[in-house]
């Protein structure tokens, strides 16, 4: 026996019209430990291969019936015979017939007389050969299966990024050019890879390879591509390094998700938070800055002029005559008016500083970089002015006026809180005097 003992003893088919030498044959082929059948011609072999199968397939060329070509075509015809190796012994030695058996599907080519030696050797050979690819594509049939279990699309690349396995969700991905195996991966044109800011997907493959190749942690990142019509479309791609015992890179595994809907709800859900944001500081009638916000920019302002030695200005603007209009245009009128007075104290101060309305009918302005204290009064007039010119409404124009206190900082306060104080007490100043004016706050702070 030349065969190393299994479960099962391998089978071989022992096909030929010479009742002699199919008996030595068979003799032969049984003592190196294989079950044998035989047949006297291509058609009762094709017929014992069907119900039996075989590990080897001895067959001779001339035969009634059906000859040993056109057998050895028919059982390659058949699933089980697609790989068994079939061994044509023959007295034919002419270069056609040889052409001719390896056209039908022969392995091997052995003419008659046997040489016993070679035919054993042979044998040998190619059932242990047919053996190594029979257990290679169990290996494969097995890891193809794992493959495929993995609910997910899921590809399989080898070093240089070829596709060597897929599974069926991965054939159609729609950020992946069709997938086909021992071709390239590819992604389709226009994904980008925000998180990073890369937008070739050639670059985002070899990309992802490095990375993969240059880690043991599992890579995680999120592909991006607006399709035909401008929808939004979004990957999360897992991908994971093959390595042999040694560590050594075989490739990689990737695994891929379609998370459209779950990043568009993100990023709804972001754009809502920001808007909330903005609404918490905003007027909600103006859509200027309210209070609180003011009221952070001005501590800011204040702790970053501490540093830099610059100065600002607090300008507290108070409207005169305003409840008259309410009371008799309406408060529809009235929120008109607080509207147009916020566009045109908008229109007037540079776009660094702030405008905020603080509730009613009060407003703050707060001026960063100021120089001169009469460019900062001469501010205050031109907001008054505008302020005062005659403001439309449906049932005709309205005027009104303003009384405007200015504190500067550092002279009138070390903090936001007192520039305030300081600023309304300087608007009181100015209402007490018969409104419709700007002052600048006059008292300095204590030592």
């Amino acid at each position: 026996m030349i065969f190393a003992a299994r479960d099962q003893p391998y089978r071989a088919l022992v096909v030929d019209d010479d009742v002699v030498l199919r008996t030595a044959i068979h003799q032969f082929i049984a003592r190196l430990g294989f079950e044998v059948q035989s047949a006297n011609n291509g058609s009762r072999a094709l017929e014992l291969f069907q119900v039996h199968g075989a590990d080897i397939v001895l067959l001779d060329a001339a035969m009634p019936v059906m000859d040993g070509f056109a057998a050895c075509m028919a059982i390659r015809a058949l699933p089980e015979g697609r790989y068994v190796p079939i061994i044509m012994i023959t007295i034919y030695e002419d270069e056609d017939s040889v052409d001719r058996a390896f056209a039908c599907g022969a392995t091997e080519y052995v003419a008659k007389p046997i040489h016993w030696a070679v035919l054993r050797n042979r044998v040998r050979q190619l059932v242990e050969a047919a053996d190594a690819e029979r257990r290679l594509r169990q290996d494969h049939a097995f890891f193809q299966s794992l493959v495929d279990a993995i609910p997910d699309p899921t590809l399989v690349c080898d070093r240089e990024g070829v596709v060597r396995w897929i599974n069926q969700d991965a054939g159609q991905f729609p950020l992946v050019v069709e997938a086909v195996v021992d071709a390239p991966l590819r992604l389709v044109p226009g994904v980008t890879e925000p998180d990073a800011g890369e937008s070739d997907p050639l670059a985002i493959v070899a990309s992802i390879r490095a990375r993969v190749a240059a880690s043991d942690t599992p890579l995680d990142l999120l592909l991006h591509r607006a399709d035909a019509g401008g929808a939004d479309r979004y990957a999360e791609v897992h991908a994971r390094a093959l390595r042999g015992v040694a560590g050594t890179n075989f490739g990689l595994i990737l695994r891929l998700q379609d998370v459209t809907a779950r990043e568009l709800e993100s990023r709804r859900l972001r754009t809502q938070v920001t808007r909330f944001g903005e609404l918490a500081h905003r007027d909600s009638l103006t859509g200027v800055a309210n209070r609180r916000l003011f009221r952070e920019q001005l501590d800011r302002a204040v702790a970053e002029a501490g540093r830099s030695g610059e100065r600002l200005a607090v300008l507290f603007l108070d409207l005169d005559g305003f409840k008259g209009i309410n009371d008799t245009r309406g408060h529809a009128a009235g929120d008109r008016v607080l509207c147009q007075v916020a566009a045109r104290l908008l229109e007037v101060v540079r776009r660094p500083d702030t405008v905020a309305r603080l509730g009613g009918d009060e407003f703050a302005v707060l001026l960063r970089g100021v120089s001169e204290n009469s460019g900062v009064l001469e501010l205050g007039e031109r907001l008054l002015a505008a302020i005062c010119a005659p403001i439309e409404l449906p049932d005709g124009p309205v005027g009104i006026g303003a009384s405007i206190g200015i504190s500067l900082f550092p002279e009138h306060g070390p903090d936001g809180a007192a520039l305030l104080r300081r600023a309304d007490e300087a608007m009181y100043a100015v209402k007490s005097a018969g409104k419709r004016g700007v002052a600048l706050a006059t008292a300095a702070i204590p030592a």
